[in-house]
């Protein structure tokens, strides 16, 4: 029994030693929890859409339809012309535009069926499956509070693109992009093994300079993030037919801008890390956060308040939201000027960072 409770407690104690193993199996589930609890625990009266509402029929019917908009906790409306309104959706400003056109009441008088249109992105996979049904509940209980007999109110659902997409279609910008974080942070993991065993200091007394040694690992990783991101457009390409709409150019440039700003990022973290076994958890604190927070994988309404601050801040959000613009011509979150420039921004603060802090030996 003594050599059992020996051996127990030798067990315990290589456990608590390995960070990383303590981080997988205690923090990492729980930190799962929080950001699945935080995303799917609210109810859909806390989410909310920007929606343009252009009214072109003054009767009194469209002034009743408009006034039980203005109602709808889950739209906040802003009402102007078709032209504008329509300019906003396509610059990323609204979620979906409602047109109730002119003749509108002359129609519902006369008993007749009577159109409204809404326009909406469909690479926005929230404005599917959430704004639409929640417009056609809207519009549904209106008309059977307006006729109690047959439906007189049609919705008219018109995109702003001459292309059909589909779920994937948006996704994979965002797959792409999530690779291109995972290749920058963990290009830096054996650069952190190199210092532990001293394979770097032994490098240091060598006629190798290290800013050799660094350029080579950049260019290596540049090198293969353009391989990956090839596999990934040319498999999306041949298996699911997902376009690539835009410039191959522009697209290779944030595809160097994000594999640089995420190795930057990696050389800063690396530079607190100790050894392997701290660095792991480290990275992994930095990876998960970004990969639900994006808006990858959930609609960015579908988030807490508190949480958005976050989701304008990590560089994710804004390298997804350029390669879905250039790949599939997705409704914008942010002009491409603003995503360079926080791109290029996290870049230059973490590259200060790491060549301040990074230590050699």
């Amino acid at each position: 029994m003594k050599t059992f409770r020996v051996l127990l407690a030798a067990n315990a104690k290589q456990f608590v030693r390995e960070r990383a193993a303590l981080f997988w199996t205690f923090v990492f589930p729980i930190f799962f929890i929080l950001i699945f609890g935080a995303v799917f625990s609210g109810s859909m009266e806390d989410v909310s859409f920007d929606v343009g509402l252009v009214m072109e029929d003054d009767s009194p019917v469209a002034l009743n339809l408009s006034a039980a908009l203005y109602q709808i906790p889950a739209f906040q409306l802003t009402s102007g012309e078709r032209d504008a309104e329509l300019q906003a959706l396509r610059d990323g400003d609204r979620r979906a535009v409602m047109i109730v056109n002119a003749g509108f009441g002359e129609s519902i008088a006369q008993g007749q069926p009577a159109n409204i249109d809404v326009y909406y992105d469909p690479t926005q996979t929230s404005s599917v499956q959430i704004l639409l049904p929640i417009i056609q509940k809207v519009l549904d209980n209106f008309d059977r509070a307006l006729s109690g007999t047959a439906p007189l109110i049609h919705l008219n659902e018109e995109t702003l693109q001459s292309h059909s997409l589909r779920a994937i279609d948006y996704l994979v910008p965002g797959i792409l992009a999530m690779a291109l974080m995972q290749l920058g942070l963990f290009a830096v993991a054996p650069i952190v093994v190199d210092r532990e065993n001293k394979v770097l200091k032994r490098l240091g007394a060598t006629p190798l300079k290290r800013s050799t040694m660094i350029t080579s690992t950049v260019v290596f990783n540049l090198i293969v993030a353009v391989i990956q991101a090839a596999l990934i457009i040319v498999v999306a390409r041949v298996v699911f037919d997902v376009p690539m709409l835009g410039n191959w150019f522009v697209l290779a440039g944030f595809i160097f801008l994000g594999t640089l700003t995420f190795l930057a990022l990696g050389y800063m973290l690396s530079a607190f890390a100790r050894n392997e076994q701290t660095l792991m958890p480290l990275l992994m604190i930095v990876q998960f956060p970004m990969m639900f927070l994006s808006g990858i994988f959930f609609p960015l309404e579908m988030m807490p308040g508190f949480m958005r601050p976050i989701m304008d801040v990590i560089p994710l959000t804004y390298l997804a939201d350029s390669l879905r613009q250039i790949m599939v011509e997705s409704q914008p979150l942010h002009s491409h000027i603003v995503n360079l420039g926080v791109l290029g921004g996290w870049f230059a603060v973490c590259l200060i960072l790491a060549v301040r802090f990074f230590k050699w030996e």
